[in-house]
């Protein structure tokens, strides 16, 4: 049994012996105080899950973040901020947080376009007037929503984005797929520094940092000092490695900054409270995106939607070699968790998303998964079909009374999909990875394929299947605009948790 199971199993033998009294038998009593609610068991259940990770995963230190209502229910550091000098981490403990930085960077070009200083719509080549035209053309919205056609993976430094500027193109017409790409967020920053008239790390430092109070957050990938910054590491045979990976130019405004778990959830409040942009902006910002052949990719501007223990949720994950940052805001129930982890490696054995999944199933005391369903054959062909999954095509088929998902026609990376009702299926080799099915009628459109409860690539139909032995498809290849999304975990094993 997995230690997140026992660990619910115990968090919810250890509640009932201790509940609040009735509300009915509170209301019926004389008028007091609202007791303060006990986390000690919820805390212990972190303790121990994070002591785990810590020892499996071979991890240098982890900070966490718990807040209900605005009000702490855990903020601590585990583990070790600097081992070499024997220095704790703590709620404290700055981190590079990666790709969390494309909320705040999403953040300035909204509060800039309330400014009245430039428009969602505006082209590239309104700031950039000697942008190539494939490039110039492409909108603020479009960089933001991951929609612009940039198909580029991994690192995007300021001279890179500059160079994409003037000799850039784009894989296919903007708008017509999502596709990650920090690409998107190193010209946003280009175009933040172009409006606002000052470098990005200044931007960051004098609209969001010193205002809100965020002490231990800054931009540091130059090497610039952040108070509360701890060392990051590289793991491998041998243990925890110092690395200097996260303190060169790689992110830009793509993934540049560092921060506190606390700081995170302070951000995440102001945003919450009107102090960073309005409303309507963050609302936008929390917006399913919606393509040209009404595809729906669950990821707003900047933000990545998404569910765990069957709650919404909203936010970011952020990673370089393996995951090793998330805030996840749950709005409906005023919760906000963040996980930072100052360790990383390829394939690496606990992930913050891992970590921040399985919190989430302590605190609001649910099942790690729900039962499978059981379909019908007839129930089963309304998914079957061709799909393309970024630059991968897959085929869901039907075989054995159930579904599996195929790399190519062949029979390389098959992963059975068990069914979790409502269009919903998990994979049947990793728990953590989920497919939800858009259906059109009685046929899935396309599929949205989450981690950990996050959004992090889509599937669209292309046809129905071939027949064994067929080399041309059973109908006609659909156009480029019908493609989307990013190459699956059986076609790149770290697609889930790499630069994310």
């Amino acid at each position: 049994m997995r230690l997140a199971t026992i660990l619910v199993l115990a968090f919810w033998a250890l509640s009932a012996c201790s509940r609040e009294p009735s509300t009915e038998a509170q209301i019926a009593g004389s008028p007091s105080p609202a007791p303060t609610p006990d986390h000690s068991r919820f805390i212990a259940a972190v303790d121990t899950l994070i002591a785990e990770a810590l020892k499996r995963g071979g991890i240098a230190g982890i900070s966490v973040a718990v807040f209900q209502g605005g009000a702490a229910v855990l903020a601590r550091g585990y583990g070790h901020a600097d081992r070499e000098a024997g220095l704790p981490a703590a709620a404290e403990t700055s981190y590079p947080v990666a790709s969390v930085t494309k909320l705040f960077t999403a953040a300035a070009i909204l509060r800039l376009g309330e400014e009245g200083k430039l428009r969602l719509d505006d082209p590239l080549h309104a700031f950039f007037p000697a942008a190539r035209p494939a490039i110039g053309t492409l909108t603020l919205r479009q960089l933001m929503s991951h929609t612009s056609g940039l198909t580029r993976g991994g690192p995007a430094p300021r001279r890179a984005a500059e160079s994409v500027l003037r000799r850039g193109g784009t894989a296919m017409p903007a708008g017509r797929r999502w596709d990650y790409s920090n690409y998107n967020f190193s010209l946003l920053g280009l175009v933040i520094e172009k409006v606002s008239g000052r470098p990005y790390a200044d931007y960051v430092r004098d609209v969001f940092a010193g205002p809100l109070g965020l002490a231990n957050t800054g931009y540091c990938e130059d090497g610039t000092p952040v108070a509360g910054r701890g060392v990051d590491y590289e793991g491998g045979p041998y243990g925890p490695q110092p690395t200097p990976y996260w303190s060169s130019p790689r992110f830009f405004a793509s993934g540049g900054l560092c921060a506190s778990v606390l700081d995170l959830v302070r951000w995440q409040r102001a945003l919450d409270e009107g102090r960073v942009v309005g409303a309507a902006a963050v609302q936008s910002m929390r917006a399913p995106t919606r393509l040209a052949d009404g595809h729906e990719a669950d990821y707003g501007y900047g933000t990545r939607l998404g569910w765990s223990a069957g709650r919404r949720k909203v936010g970011h994950t952020g990673g370089g070699r393996s995951n090793k940052a998330v805030l996840a805001r749950y709005p409906d129930d005023d919760v906000t968790i963040a996980v930072l982890l100052n360790t990383e490696r390829s394939g690496a054995e606990v992930a913050a998303t891992d970590l921040e999944a399985e919190i989430s199933r302590l605190l609001f005391g649910a099942p790690e998964a729900p039962a499978a369903v059981t379909l019908t054959a007839q129930d089963l062909a309304r998914y079957t079909g061709e799909y393309r999954d970024g630059v991968r095509a897959m085929r869901v088929v039907s075989e054995d009374g159930a579904l599996k998902l195929r790399v190519g026609p062949g029979r390389r990376g098959l992963s059975p999909l068990i069914a979790q009702g409502g269009d919903v299926f998990v994979d049947g080799e990793d728990a953590s990875l989920h497919l939800r099915f858009q259906m059109e009628g009685d046929r899935a459109r396309g599929y949205a394929r989450y981690h950990n409860g996050w959004f992090v690539g889509a599937g669209v139909r292309t046809g129905d299947l071939r027949p064994a032995g067929s080399s041309s498809p059973a109908r006609r290849r659909p156009s480029a605009r019908q493609t989307g999304g990013s190459v699956t975990r059986n076609a790149a094993p770290s697609a889930a948790r790499d630069a994310s």
